[in-house]
């Protein structure tokens, strides 16, 4: 077949975007034709994928959004025989959504009329509004919960996904060939020092601020963080909160890493205190990797840090003092040890790498669909 995938930004350190990636891979191995469309692309992406560029030049990120579904739905009319959307966009046939459902989220009267908010809307309700076509792929059962309550999407046209890690990124062989030395000598951190590693491009969604807090009180601590450039408007922001903290001098921004699971073996502590995320795909990838987990109740993988026994998870509500207390707690070398051991047993015997496989087979024939 030929397929499209469109997703508004393609970049190799997010979760969504990586996903996107694999699958193209996957159904190319299977002998299909697919073609990636994006808005725009940044940092480095695999060899071999096929992607074509579709900017426009809207001045909000709602309007460049929806300019973009227009442009795919324009461009994929009656090219391909499956169009699939990472992301919430028009005339899909099927969607994978990491994103939660916003008609069920309470705003002001003011947001209700705005411009943006209707957007978001009509795009959302392309695909889940009830007498749809699209086969909805979602990645945890908040999820379908949410749009079925706001939209009345029939469920048999909902399937939850198991959890999608690569397996190609399960390496925790690099905490003891001497990747960890070697990389943590290039960025400069040494033996007493404990190296935070965080993953983020929203740093308010996934909590950087809360981060920064924390680290005030541990003064060993120096925060790494992969995906945000260190030019951006993002990277500003979290200077920003660095100043305000008195922690400037001990947060590095790496940009957009392809090396991740290295990073991973680098680092002493994964700190994702996010205030949601669907799933949270670098959790599960740090606990099969060794690196230990501090996180949120908020974040959808977030449970898999408990059943592992390798970190530990700030209940909502979330209050700053409990992860203080977290973090504090992590700081024991010996504590970390355990964690970490626990997190590479988690990855060798749990079912955690299948998500994607099944997402290949209902984009091939949405039919299979189980339906929640």
């Amino acid at each position: 077949m030929k397929i499209a995938f469109a997703i508004v930004t393609l970049f190799s350190a997010g979760g969504l975007q990586r996903d996107c990636m694999a699958l193209a891979a996957r159904l190319a191995a299977r002998g299909h034709e697919v073609t990636i469309f994006a808005e725009r692309q940044k940092g480095e992406i695999p060899a071999g994928l096929k992607v074509e560029l579709l900017p426009n030049r809207a001045l909000s990120n709602h309007s460049r959004d929806l300019k973009f579904a227009r442009a795919v739905a324009k461009r994929c009319a009656g090219q391909f025989d499956r169009l699939v959307g990472f992301g919430k966009l028009l005339d899909l046939d099927v969607i994978y959504c990491a994103d939660p459902c916003l008609a069920v989220r309470r705003v002001g009267w003011l947001a209700s009329w705005s411009s943006r908010r209707r957007t978001q809307l009509r795009l959302e309700e392309s695909s889940f509004r009830q007498g749809q076509k699209t086969a909805c792929l979602l990645l945890s059962a908040n999820q379908a919960r949410d749009f079925r309550a706001a939209w009345s999407t029939e469920p048999k046209r909902i399937e939850v996904l198991p959890p999608t890690i690569d397996r190609a990124r399960r390496q925790p062989e690099l905490r003891g060939d001497g990747t960890r030395e070697r990389l943590r000598e290039s960025l400069g951190i040494g033996e007493q020092t404990l190296l935070w590693l965080a993953i983020a491009n929203q740093p308010s969604v996934k909590g950087l601020d809360r981060t920064l807090v924390a680290m005030k009180g541990i003064p060993q601590a120096r925060l790494a963080i992969a995906g945000i450039q260190p030019n951006s408007k993002q990277a500003g922001q979290v200077r920003g909160w660095a100043r305000g903290v008195g922690v400037a001098d001990c947060v590095d921004m790496l940009g957009f890493r392809s090396d991740i699971p290295e990073l991973m073996a680098a680092a002493d502590l994964l700190v994702h205190p996010a205030r949601y995320d669907t799933t949270g795909t670098v959790i599960i990838e740090s606990l099969i990797n060794g690196l230990p987990v501090i996180t949120t109740a908020e974040c959808g993988y977030a449970p898999h840090v408990r059943k592992a026994d390798a970190g530990l998870v700030i209940p909502s509500p979330f209050a700053q003092e409990a992860l203080n207390d977290a973090l504090a707690t992590a700081a024991a070398a010996g504590k970390r040890n355990r964690w970490s051991r626990n997190g590479i047993a988690y990855g060798a015997t749990e079912q955690l790498y299948d998500g994607l496989d099944r997402a290949a087979d209902l984009i091939e024939n949405p039919r299979l669909l189980k339906g929640v």
